[in-house]
């Protein structure tokens, strides 16, 4: 019997989901547009009911109640290779501009997500598209502005 003491650690649990993600891929095609927005849950949950992980108790959720805990991993399930890349251009023309514009915080934001996004699905909460949207929109839409005082 699975009890509450059978537990993964972050890495364990991180691995796990990616070879979850893995078998859906082999196994339903979802390579070109993914589940849909939200719908890789009902498979997670199915896989974990036929791997015997940890199911949860009354105070408790089980393993198979979570989502893949990787952004990168959660867009390519739920939304395809296209929304995959769309990710993907927009983390790289983010780190591009931050590089060009020289700017500390830019680069920090642009590094933060690249690596948050590794370790959790950020972009799947209210608060997580909230604060990417309006970082992502005021470092990457506002003209640098240009020093006049150094000559050229």
């Amino acid at each position: 019997m699975v009890t509450p003491n059978d537990y993964f650690n972050g890495t364990a649990f991180r691995v796990y989901q990616f070879r979850l993600f893995l078998e859906m891929m082999n196994e339903d095609k979802i390579f070109w547009k993914g589940y849909g927005l939200n719908a890789s849950y009902p498979k997670i949950e199915s896989k974990g009911v036929a791997y015997h992980v940890y199911q949860g108790d009354h105070s408790n959720n089980g393993y198979q109640k979570m989502n893949f805990h990787n952004q990168y991993v959660q867009v390519f399930a739920e939304l395809g290779v296209f929304g995959f890349l769309i990710l993907l251009l927009m983390l790289g023309l983010n780190l591009k501009n931050a590089l060009i514009s020289k700017d500390f915080l830019h680069f920090a934001f642009a590094f933060l997500m690249i690596s948050l996004f590794l370790t959790e699905s950020f972009l799947w909460r209210q608060r997580g598209v909230v604060f990417f949207t309006m970082l992502y929109c005021l470092f990457n839409s506002v003209p640098q502005l240009r020093d006049y005082s150094k000559p050229e």
